[in-house]
């Protein structure tokens, strides 16, 4: 049998793949898109009408079809494709793992066909859409501000000294889009977006698992979203791997914590008396490095393997506390606190919940 890192190695080259073949458009389907847009006949009874001068009818139509392409999907045929996207990666990666490569050709070809990545990414997006509600980092920004954290003054600037967190990085895995609610607490260049299908110019186009963490503190992060992530990746062992890999960088964010608690509080220099320090109320030191993490719910309320106090017991033993937690029909929510203190402990894949209704999602520490 392939080993975990083999297998999730395959499967993203076959992702890889069939991402590329998506992004192969024919010839002639560019001509159909491109003159889509057609010219009405004048009738001899308009010719003495003063003819409406045509745009530049290039530019027009590729924003005409670039506006159909960024239409948000109707709900339904988003949980669709995104439910049916899942089930088919799953399948694609036990057969990887048990060498069947009839089973293999016919997911890849599946996958392809239904638009692959691309297709899944557009569902997402249409989810997370705030028309539905479905930008998740904005439970983030409410626990922010209960736990004392103002909200930026201007969450339109670019600058991040209207941010209370204007010392502090984010990293965040999977993202779709630069405009999500937490991005007003860290402006650029004091965040760092990565998926990998980027979707913007401001969004690297970057595999997680081979990110690496950066050489100095300095350059490192505070707080790591990984919303909707960890269930895209095929292999229980997998997770616990990108788990891992995430506490290594929470890991430099507690060294990024040590240098801001060892700066010299700030002097009056006309008095030349050091100021009182920063109230407890606004330190908010204390909650950082932390983990925005975020699972549909059945990953944890409806699996064999995984429950809720199972997935806290693999957190602690990582090192993390849970500052906070919401369950919804749809997904469940978690803030961490990471303080490295775990056991280090491994996790095997055991049932935990028999019952033939209920998923097989499980988590893998080894």
């Amino acid at each position: 049998m392939p080993a975990p890192a083999d297998v999730s190695r395959a499967f993203w080259n076959i992702q890889r793949q069939t991402r590329k073949n998506t992004q192969k458009t024919p010839k002639h389907q560019n001509t159909i898109t491109t003159f889509s847009i057609a010219t009405p006949v004048a009738s001899p009874m308009a010719s003495s009408k003063k003819k409406r001068k045509p745009s530049s009818s290039l530019l027009s139509r590729r924003q005409t079809a670039a506006a159909a392409v960024s239409k948000p999907l109707p709900s339904k045929l988003s949980r669709k494709l995104i439910r049916s996207h899942h089930t088919a990666q799953k399948r694609l990666s036990q057969a990887i793992q048990q060498n069947d490569s009839t089973a293999i050709t016919t997911l890849t070809t599946q996958l392809t066909t239904s638009g692959g990545l691309a297709a899944y990414q557009r569902a997402s997006v249409s989810g997370q859409s705030s028309q539905r509600g479905g930008d998740s980092s904005r439970i983030l920004t409410d626990w922010f501000t209960s736990l004392g954290i103002p909200k930026p003054k201007d969450a339109a600037s670019s600058s991040s000294s209207n941010s209370p967190l204007s010392a502090f990085r984010l990293l965040e895995i999977g993202c779709l889009s630069p405009a999500n609610a937490i991005h007003s607490y860290f402006p650029a260049p004091r965040r760092t977006l990565l998926d990998l299908n980027s979707l913007h110019p401001e969004i690297l186009k970057q595999d997680f698992m081979s990110f690496p963490v950066p050489a100095s503190a300095e350059s490192g992060y505070d707080i790591i979203s990984c919303s909707l992530v960890l269930n895209y990746v095929p292999t229980p062992a997998g997770r616990g791997d990108m788990l891992k890999h995430i506490s290594r960088f929470m890991e430099q964010g507690l060294a990024r914590r040590e240098l801001r608690l060892q700066k010299p509080r700030a002097t009056n220099k006309l008095h030349k008396e050091e100021l009182k320090p920063v109230s407890s109320d606004d330190d908010w030191d204390e909650w950082f490095p932390a983990l925005f993490f975020v699972l549909p719910a059945p990953c944890v309320t409806n699996s064999r393997y995984l429950t809720g106090d199972k997935l806290e017991e693999i957190m602690a033993s990582m090192g993390y506390e849970e500052v906070r937690k919401k369950v919804s029909p749809k997904l469940v929510y978690y803030l961490y606190r990471y303080h490295g203190n775990g056991t280090g402990g491994k996790f095997k894949k055991v049932e935990l919940l028999p019952g033939g209704k209920r998923n097989n999602f499980a988590i893998v520490v080894e």
